[in-house]
Order: C-alpha cells, then sequence, then structure tokens
C-alpha cells in the first residue's frame, strides 16, 4: 500500500524550508506503508524531487540539489502547494522514473500522486500515446497527469477560457476505473 500526503497554505507566508520539512515529517510517518522510494513535488516553482531508499536518503538528495542550485529556501509564499508519496510498486519495478509524483509533462503543468489501482490505465495509455503524448514510466499513475494536460489544453485550443481546475480533475475522473484516492 501506498502512503499520499499533502500540504497547502494559503495566505499564510512560509518558506520553503518549511513546506519541505512538513513534506519530510509527513513521509516520515507513512514509510512504514511502501517500499523503500519516496518522492515529493513543491508547486513554486514546480519541483519533483524522487530518490530511491528511506526518506531520509530523500531528505538528504533534495537538500543536495538544492545546495547545487540557485533555489533559495528561505524564500517565502503565501500560497504554496506539496505533496508526496510513498510507493508501493503494482506497476512497474521499484525504480525513480515508477515514482511519484507523476507528470503530465517536462514543465509539471500537471502533477499527481495516487494511492490505489486505475485498471483501464493500459486502454488511456494507448489512447494518450494516439494523441502524441509520451511515457516515462511504467505506472498506472502516468494515466492521470497526462490526460489533465490533454482535457486543460484542449479547452484552450477550443476558446473555452473558464475552464477551472475542478473541471480538469472531474474530466479526468470520469474516465479512470478503479479504486484510488488521488492528490494533484
Amino acid at each position: 500500500m501506498c502512503g499520499i500526503f499533502a500540504y497547502l497554505n494559503y495566505n499564510v507566508s512560509r518558506e520553503r524550508r518549511y513546506v519541505l520539512e512538513v513534506l519530510f515529517n509527513g513521509l516520515r510517518r507513512l514509510e512504514y506503508r511502501g517500499d523503500p522510494n519516496s518522492r515529493l513535488s513543491l508547486s513554486v516553482p514546480p519541483l519533483v524531487f524522487r530518490q530511491g531508499g528511506k526518506i531520509e536518503s530523500l531528505v538528504k538528495s533534495v537538500y543536495e540539489e538544492v545546495a547545487a542550485s540557485d533555489l533559495n529556501l528561505e524564500e517565502s509564499f503565501s500560497v504554496h502547494a506539496g505533496i508526496a508519496h510513498t510507493r508501493w510498486a503494482t506497476h512497474g519495478e521499484p525504480a525513480p522514473r515508477n515514482s511519484h509524483p507523476q507528470t503530465s509533462d517536462p514543465g509539471n503543468e500537471f502533477l499527481v500522486v495516487h494511492n490505489g489501482v486505475v485498471t483501464n490505465y493500459e486502454v488511456l495509455r494507448e489512447t494518450l500515446v494516439r494523441h502524441g503524448f509520451t511515457f516515462e514510466s511504467e505506472t498506472d499513475t502516468e494515466v492521470i497527469p497526462k490526460p489533465a494536460k490533454f482535457v486543460f489544453g484542449k479547452a484552450n485550443e477550443e476558446g473555452d477560457h473558464d475552464v477551472t481546475f475542478s473541471h480538469v480533475v472531474l474530466a479526468v475522473m470520469r474516465r479512470l476505473e478503479g479504486a484510488y484516492a488521488l492528490i494533484f
């Protein structure tokens, strides 16, 4: 079984470091629920960190990656979201490419962590490939953010600039079969 965890703050100023620590602590509480693979994502800017091994491997890897970049962990934001996941492999081997969050595209426009099984993922995957999407993982989860991007992009192409995040999520969920919990 997987463990999924999310953090959202609205109108409360928090530093990136604080959000990271909340996500790490959430993962520590869920660590017994998955295989030794954990991942997390931060929303500002959209960042994805993936690391095999125990939670502390992820913590070390994130801080090493941050130290090698120009990302300021002390920067505060009044709106911030983060999602995190411990993975039990239902589709695909335990490896960073199969870990969550899974993404819609290289720009990480839509990110998803998922607990459960999407039973019709093979049909969805084939349909998305026909529409030009490429897949990096072997997971059923990757068929969730890619159609979100497809639905959002199609609505914008058709001039529907009123499409909301809720509309996109509901449109994707109508296509999914199985038992699952999602965090976008």
